[in-house]
């Protein structure tokens, strides 16, 4: 057959070149040729199969909730979408879309007659659901006077504080801020959609002090240390409360000798000078010029003034020789061993002072050196008098005691007076402490 079209198209174009009019018939017979002669029979024909498939995803990371859609090709571009099995997570689906039902990381497949695609793997992110808010406060420990800014932020993570409503002591509020109206602790609380915050405690307290009990002696040349370290933290903070408790001989003779011995001294236990303490448990870190920060971290956190719950209220009057003195504490909570201990300090008292030191000049003496806040006598035992509930006074909401002292004849100058009083918790320590001159009244801070 072939053979015959090869010859009936030779005999065509002889033909063609005699009678251009017959162009049509030569045509075709052009094409049957070609036809027959670049192709056999349909079997020589090869068939071509895929032999891979592909599936992908609309997204790879989505929010529990949300719909994935899947698509699958094989690698001759055909579009399986409709016949493929898609896998989610080693279990065949329904279609070509899915909802997750949890959160996690999943693999995805496809299979399609006999072909399995590579996985994918899709992140499900959990949602979460407001379930509770939490209320905060900028501050948990206050002054009386200042003022706190509530805030609210429910579990998943929204600002409520503008939508909130906020109690203090399960009493309503009106805004986000507050400002207490007296001293004590508070339960500061918020809800909002019918969810009830977590509580947080506010105490409207007590500015805290720090005292310093300087053990020295007029006799001791590096002494003068001490004061001047005392001098650097009163240049940096207003909260600190100094004591001097002079040590030596009262004789006159004797090369230790100091005027301003306490008799009572040495049951402080301090065998070695200059030594002072702080809150009357720690001891300051020597060279005490090198360690202020150590003074001004009892009374501040980062800058910040720390708040005690106890405070003091000094007043007195000097009648003659008798001291009339009434301090009030203020507790914030129940009592738990305190004690009050008051001293009566006499200022401007002039004698010549040993110096090692380059401090004042760095003389060798320091000649009618002035001694400042020396203890002169205590009205209470040196370790405190016990605060007791029979202490307290239902009108001022604190507790009082009194003293009426008869002042010893070494004092040289009862206008220089001041009384310093100081609560000590069980242990001892200082929790908070406040001065005040002679004849005026300190009220708390």
């Amino acid at each position: 057959m072939r053979s015959f079209l090869k010859k009936l198209y030779l005999l065509q174009i002889k033909k063609y070149f005699m009678k251009t009019n017959q162009l049509f018939s030569f045509l075709m017979l052009s094409l049957a040729f070609l036809v027959s002669s670049c192709s056999g029979s349909s079997d020589d024909i090869p068939e071509v199969n895929a032999t891979s498939i592909l599936i992908t995803s609309n997204k790879l990371e989505v929010d529990l909730g949300e719909t994935l859609t899947f698509s699958v090709k094989d690698n001759l571009d055909v579009n399986l979408t409709s016949t493929a099995s898609i896998y989610f997570n080693n279990t065949v689906i329904t279609g070509t879309s899915y909802t997750p039902s949890q959160d996690g990381t999943f693999a995805i497949r496809a299979e399609y007659e006999g072909l399995k695609s590579s996985s994918i793997y899709v992140k499900v992110n959990a949602v979460n659901t407001l379930s509770s808010i939490v209320v905060s406060s900028s501050s948990k420990e206050i002054l009386l006077g200042e003022t706190v800014t509530l805030s609210a932020v429910g579990n998943e993570g929204t600002d409520f504080t503008n939508e909130a409503t906020y109690f203090v002591n399960g009493l309503e509020i009106a805004g986000i801020t507050y400002a207490p109206s007296k001293r004590g602790s508070e339960i500061l609380t918020a809800t909002y959609s019918g969810l009830a915050s977590n509580e947080v405690n506010l105490l409207t307290g007590y500015k805290q002090k720090v005292l310093i009990e300087d053990f020295t002696g007029t006799w001791c040349g590096w002494c003068p240390r001490v004061s001047y370290a005392i001098e650097l933290v009163e240049a940096v903070i207003d909260a600190s409360i100094t004591v001097a408790i002079h040590s030596g001989s009262t004789d006159s003779n004797n090369g230790y000798y100091d005027p301003y011995t306490y008799p009572n001294g040495s049951v402080f236990g301090v065998n070695s000078y200059p030594t002072a303490k702080l809150n009357r448990k720690s001891e300051w870190n020597s060279p005490e010029t090198s360690y202020v920060s150590q003074v001004k971290n009892l009374v501040e956190n980062g800058g910040v003034q720390r708040i005690k719950n106890i405070g003091l209220k000094i007043a007195s009057t000097l009648t003659n020789n008798t001291l009339d003195i009434k301090v009030n504490s203020g507790i914030i909570g129940d009592l738990d061993g305190e004690k009050l201990v008051v001293y009566i300090l006499e200022n401007g008292l002039n004698y010549n002072q040993e110096n090692y030191t380059t401090y004042f000049g760095g003389q060798s003496v320091l000649s009618n050196f002035e001694h400042n806040k020396v203890l002169r006598q205590v009205p209470t035992d040196l370790f405190g008098d016990a605060i007791t509930s029979g202490d307290y006074d239902t009108t001022s909401n604190t507790y009082e005691k009194t003293f009426s002292v008869d002042l010893f004849s070494s004092i040289e100058n009862k206008a220089n007076l001041e009384v310093v009083a100081f609560i000590v918790d069980s242990s001892g320590r200082a929790v908070n402490v406040q001065v005040s001159a002679v004849g005026e009244t300190k009220d708390f801070e």
